[in-house]
């Protein structure tokens, strides 16, 4: 009775060790096997935190190549702008180079006209002067000291030509006044009327040269000069306010020298007296 009463106890004891042992041995077996899945754990955490770190080196590398190319293409548009900005102004200096060679073209062309236009005034001028100094040919024989007298004549004429020529209006009016007296029905002496009207207009003495230009009207009707006569007498009429003086002179300029080039002026300051009387 005694012995069992103290084998139970052991037994007891070494069944409690045992489930004791079998317990711990469990709980052992979860605590390995946490410990395992720990460093699992922690290891994926550290190659999660180096694969976060590599993907913020990746996006912090990617941001600073898009800035590189944001930079590289915003320097790129300005060098474009800057590139259409220069051909702009290439394109403008071409254009001002066209227009300088067109006009310089034109004003060639201009100045060459006006040269030969100079040149034929020149030549025409050259003409006047020698159809105006040179006398008239005499078909009948002369005696010689007819002859003498036309050529002292002819220098008088010229003398005088050549100082109103040159602005000597006053020395001009002088000579042909002179050569006048000398030779009152000599060859020149219609140009001499003539030249001593334009000389008195160019001082401003109307009433002289209206005088001188009446003669030649009067007086040699058959003269070259008799046209532009009548016409200058119209316009030195015109000056003093003469109307119907002026426009009798102009209107017997048609009738008589129908075809001229005076009578043609004379027909346009016609239209336009008539046209200032209308307005009044």
């Amino acid at each position: 009775m005694n012995w069992r009463s103290s084998v139970f106890p052991m037994a007891a004891f070494s069944a409690c060790l045992l489930l004791s042992g079998c317990v711990s041995g469990k709980q052992q077996q979860h605590v390995d096997a946490w410990t395992q899945d720990k460093l699992l754990v922690l290891q994926s955490i550290e190659t999660l935190q180096k694969q976060q770190n590599q993907l913020a080196d990746s996006v912090k590398s990617l941001h600073q190549q898009w800035a590189e190319i944001k930079t590289n293409q915003q320097q790129g548009n300005a060098a474009y702008a800057a590139q259409q900005e220069e051909i702009v102004n290439i394109k403008r200096q071409i254009a001002r180079l066209k227009v300088a060679t067109t006009r310089l073209k034109a004003t060639s062309k201009l100045l060459k006209k006006s040269r030969q236009i100079s040149k034929n005034n020149m030549d025409r001028k050259i003409e006047k002067i020698a159809m105006a100094i040179k006398p008239q040919v005499i078909k009948s024989a002369e005696p010689a000291n007819h002859t003498i007298a036309g050529e002292k004549e002819k220098d008088h004429y010229t003398a005088a030509y050549l100082a109103l020529k040159s602005g000597r209006y006053d020395e001009a009016i002088e000579k042909f006044r002179d050569l006048l007296k000398s030779f009152p029905k000599g060859q020149y002496s219609d140009q001499a009327y003539y030249w001593l009207g334009e000389s008195y207009l160019a001082l401003n003495n109307t009433g002289r040269a209206i005088g001188n230009l009446e003669w030649l009207v009067a007086h040699y009707p058959e003269s070259t000069k008799h046209a532009i006569t009548m016409l200058k007498l119209g316009i030195a009429y015109r000056s003093q306010k003469r109307f119907a003086d002026a426009k009798a002179i102009w209107e017997q300029l048609i009738r008589k020298h129908a075809d001229s080039l005076a009578a043609e002026r004379a027909r346009k300051l016609l239209t336009l007296l008539e046209a200032n009387k209308n307005t009044k």
